[in-house]
């Protein structure tokens, strides 16, 4: 768990785990320096905690993808559950994931629906799997960490988690995608809290019902910005390639020919992105038949199909 000026709500989660039929081994706790009263809670919490809890303060603030490294970088579990501090955990969580996990030996990295609440965590009658599947997006759209549980391995390959790219969980579900061992399991297994603190401010967590229409009004608006996502998603493809780089020639057989799959994958995206934004700059009237050109070829499998084509006909 990652915390920052959490103790208006941390407690309810604390208690989610205590509450488990299955207790965790130890709980990780990384702060980023908060200002509240969190430090006490979770100390005084500790106290008589029928498991082992370790909490660490960062010398200085991290940041949220930070502070989560720095938690991840402390655990020393098979499996590891990732949790936000304002969340709460049903009762069955940590022993029905961790049956998944040992049903799918395979899978690096497994994950659970959660319905979301509003701050005061009053049900809204919507979950996070069902907000995508209404909007139009698939489960291999899903990319929540505090619904993941993941393997001792995936960590060793993604850790630590280079300090400019912005998410977590991103990285880390970045790496199971791309070794095609992420499993997304539809039970839902937790509240999610949503409130004007959240990090994340993706479409599907909105507490109304989301459809294929708000999520393609979204995204035009979205795409419609400046070129400024577009470089970091750049930015995030040479982050993973230099870290594929550093662990091919250390993997296990099994292990390099996924990741040399990943790496020539991300290579293509790299590509794409930089050719997309090298067209960008030509006039329309040059820039038009090449984009369609790569249309037809199925380029833009690499990025978000005609939602990006359309982008960079704007140019």
């Amino acid at each position: 768990m990652a915390t920052y000026n959490g103790a208006k709500y941390i407690h309810e989660q604390l208690q989610s785990f205590v509450d488990q039929t299955r207790q965790p081994d130890e709980l990780i706790i990384t702060d980023d320096c908060s200002t509240d009263d969190t430090e006490s809670i979770v100390r005084e919490f500790a106290k008589n905690a029928p498991f082992k809890v370790e909490f660490h303060r960062n010398e200085k603030n991290l940041g949220y993808c930070g502070n989560f490294n720095a938690a991840l970088m402390k655990t020393s579990g098979d499996l590891v559950f990732l949790s936000d501090q304002d969340d709460v955990w049903f009762p069955e969580k940590i022993e029905y994931m961790t049956k998944i996990a040992e049903s799918n030996s395979d899978a690096l990295a497994v994950m659970n629906d959660a319905e979301l609440t509003d701050g005061e965590l009053n049900s809204v009658k919507l979950t996070k799997l069902g907000q995508m599947k209404s909007a139009g997006m698939g489960p291999e759209r899903f990319v929540m960490g505090c619904c993941a549980v993941v393997r001792r391995e995936l960590l060793d390959l993604c850790l630590p988690i280079p300090k400019a790219f912005k998410a977590h969980d991103n990285w880390i579900i970045a790496f199971a995608d791309g070794l095609d061992a992420k499993v997304v399991n539809s039970k839902v297994l937790q509240y999610y809290r949503r409130h004007e603190s959240n990090e994340s401010q993706f479409i599907a967590n909105r507490t109304s019902k989301v459809t294929r229409y708000h999520f393609f009004k979204h995204s035009i608006k979205t795409l419609a910005g400046s070129g400024n996502e577009q470089r970091y998603k750049l930015m995030e493809q040479k982050l993973v390639i230099n870290r594929l780089n550093e662990i091919l020639s250390k993997s296990s057989v099994k292990r390099r020919n996924q990741l040399e799959i990943m790496f020539r994958e991300a290579s293509n995206k790299l590509d794409h992105q930089r050719l997309r934004l090298n067209l960008r700059k030509k006039r329309l009237l040059t820039r038009g038949p090449l984009l369609m050109k790569l249309l037809v070829t199925g380029h833009y499998r690499y990025s978000r199909g005609i939602l990006s084509f359309l982008r960079d006909m704007l140019g």
